[in-house]
């Protein structure tokens, strides 16, 4: 069997990881192998599939199919704003150019950041997250060797609920004095806290001059929140050709998120919180946050990924090791990876409003990216099926 083209010079070993090996010189692993009896992946059907798949599933939707670094499809259907919020009747078109709340995407964001700036040598993966934060604090015991690593793989025992305000300026400090989750402490827990205080550690980490502790926490949030969009703007959105992006809705004509199905109900903004003045995610980013386009997602993991000008070899083989933000699955054609985020909330009769972003890689550096605005549910088994229905 031929080997992948796909992250050839990556090394990583999930076994190796397990059990505390250092990693092998980039050289010497590949992965996102094909299975045996693959056959050839038609990009034209994959592409069809899902057109297919999301023209009757969702109010908008738009998605591209790169292939070697090359955009090869770009396709998208309904709208962004529908004839019903319109006075006159007619509405905006949802286009892979179009930019939304990309809610947990934003986390891969954050991790490649971090991972820039352990290749910057301005961090190190097993560096003591205190270091990073406010000195004034009062750190819980078990937070005393909580390190860089361990916020990234989501085994810091931090707790809170999914929403925005657990993860601003504030909330986290009372969090860091509480202490972690005993249960919980070392095993991978979902949440966002642990990227809201990655924010505060690339504020640090790129020269965040300490304030007086009367300035905490709105001041101090809103500084290092900004500390950390400049970071990200500069050093990975440019970098990949993205224009520059906010934690915020800057389009004069913003998306609007429907229930779906959809009767002509009224939208809501995409980074919609349940709190009006609530428009700006800027203190509460990390974990989510971004407003970005399906093109913009494209631009940055074929960047990272295909391209390799993000992050060095050992930064993404200590990623993938971690198995969050991207874990390599089984398909019937071989592997993929890929992540993603859902942002929205339940309707009163049972349906839900909200977006989806995802993005997915797969072998012979083909990556796609699926944004769905008011869709019935994740893509993750839908395009893996696509991709799969899509062999020859």
């Amino acid at each position: 069997m031929q080997q992948p083209s796909f992250l050839k010079k990556l090394t990583i070993t999930l076994l190796l990881g397990l059990f505390g090996v250092s990693v092998l010189p980039a050289q010497h692993l590949n992965y996102l192998n094909t299975s045996k009896d693959a056959k050839t992946l038609d990009l034209e059907k994959f592409s069809a599939n899902l057109s297919n798949i999301y023209r009757d599933s969702s109010v908008g939707w738009a998605y591209t199919i790169s292939k070697k670094g090359k955009l090869r499809y770009d396709q998208s259907g309904g709208f962004k704003i529908s004839p019903a919020d319109r006075l006159n009747q007619e509405g905006l078109p949802f286009l892979s150019s179009t930019r939304i709340h990309v809610a947990s995407l934003s986390k891969t964001v954050t991790a490649f950041a971090i991972a820039q700036l352990v290749d910057q040598k301005k961090l190190n993966w097993d560096d003591p997250v205190k270091a990073y934060l406010p000195s004034y604090w009062k750190f819980h015991p078990d937070f005393e060797n909580l390190s860089i690593l361990d916020l990234v793989a989501m085994r810091s025992g931090l707790d809170g609920p999914l929403d925005a305000l657990s993860s601003g300026t504030a909330s986290l400090r009372k969090l860091m004095e509480k202490g972690p989750n005993p249960e919980k402490r070392g095993k991978f827990n979902y949440q966002n806290t642990s990227y809201g205080l990655l924010r505060i550690v690339i504020a640090y980490a790129t020269g965040y001059q300490e304030l007086q502790p009367a300035a905490d926490s709105l001041v101090v949030g809103m500084v290092t929140a900004n500390l950390y969009k400049t970071f990200v703007n500069q050093s990975l959105f440019k970098a990949a050709g993205i224009p520059p992006a906010e934690c915020r809705m800057t389009d004069l004509e913003p998306v609007f998120q429907y229930p779906f199905p959809y009767s002509n109900e009224p939208g809501e903004l995409t980074g919609w919180t349940g709190q009006s003045n609530l428009n700006d995610l800027s203190e509460y980013a990390g974990g989510f946050g971004w407003y970005l386009s399906a093109a913009d997602a494209a631009k940055l993991i074929n960047a990272a990924f295909v391209d390799k000008k993000l992050l060095s070899s050992n930064a993404l083989a200590t990623l993938f090791q971690l198995d969050y933000p991207f874990k390599i699955r089984k398909n019937a054609y071989g592997e993929h990876f890929g992540s993603g985020g859902d942002w929205g909330h339940p309707t009163p009769n049972g349906s839900w409003r909200g977006i989806h972003a995802y993005y997915y890689c797969f072998p012979e550096d083909v990556v796609v990216t699926v944004f769905v605005n008011s869709g019935d549910s994740s893509p993750n088994v839908r395009v893996i099926r696509a991709y799969e229905q899509a062999f020859k």
